[in-house]
């Protein structure tokens, strides 16, 4: 719920750039659809903490039982050393987006309901205009911006469906890193390489993009590789996801 207010300052300021670039009187009929969405969605999600804090009440764990507690000890000893913490999660770790895939990967199928109907309306008026030049004008913006679109949200969602997998399913393994640099342009990036050993002892390469920018040459990072291709590999400061319990 907390979210809402987001969801509704991204949900219109997408229909107002939308209204303001191609200079079409859009239905706000959509928006709505999608304000309720997000309603709904938070109602629900309310509804199932609810439930929870029904069915596990604080007071009945008042007394923690000796077994719990010598495992909370454990738990806590083992966040001292976050590599030794990440070992003992059990297969499937729960893993969440990060804010801008998460925020992507709920917009993109949402936007789709938008190209079409804007498409449609864009082509139906081109037809139905004797001079029919602006008309062509928007539609290929509206082409342009779907492309930018999608050359934008596909490759962040498919990343972000191979990071969830590694992070939730993947071996884990202690990776170094051979080399970091920034790179040039107006937005600067920081670039690293780093190489690992799975189980097998074998040596496997892999890099990505540290956006904190806070790793560095010869630093030891953990990483998530599929056991069966350890070419397949995300180091978890670079995934597009996090882990729950780290």
């Amino acid at each position: 719920m907390k979210q809402l207010p987001w969801g509704f300052l991204f949900i219109t300021s997408f229909y107002a750039a939308l209204r303001y670039v191609f200079k079409i009187e859009f239905p706000f009929f959509f928006v709505l659809i999608a304000c309720v969405f997000l309603i709904f969605g938070a109602i629900v999600s309310w509804r199932r903490l609810k439930l929870l804090k029904t069915s596990h009440p604080e007071e009945a764990y008042t007394n923690v039982l000796p077994s719990v507690k010598a495992a909370q000890d454990k738990a806590k000893q083992a966040r001292r050393d976050p590599y030794q913490h990440l070992q003992i999660l059990l297969k499937p770790r729960q893993v969440r987006l990060k804010s801008v895939p998460r925020a992507i990967a709920f917009a993109f199928p949402i936007s789709w309901i938008f190209i079409v109907y804007f498409g449609y309306l864009i082509v139906r008026d081109q037809i139905a205009a004797s001079g029919a030049l602006s008309t062509s004008g928007n539609l290929a913006a509206f082409l342009w911006f779907t492309f930018i679109w999608a050359l934008i949200a596909i490759p962040t969602i498919r990343s972000a469906r191979r990071d969830r997998r590694l992070l939730a399913e993947g071996d884990l393994a202690m990776a170094t890193i051979t080399h970091q640099e920034l790179t040039s342009g107006k937005h600067r990036r920081s670039e690293i390489h780093f190489q690992f050993r799975d189980a097998a002892g074998k040596l496997a390469l892999g890099e990505g993009t540290d956006d904190s920018r806070l790793l560095y040459e010869d630093m030891e990072i953990p990483v998530f590789y599929n056991p069966d291709n350890p070419l397949e590999n995300v180091a978890l400061a670079t995934a597009s996801c996090e882990l729950v319990e780290f």
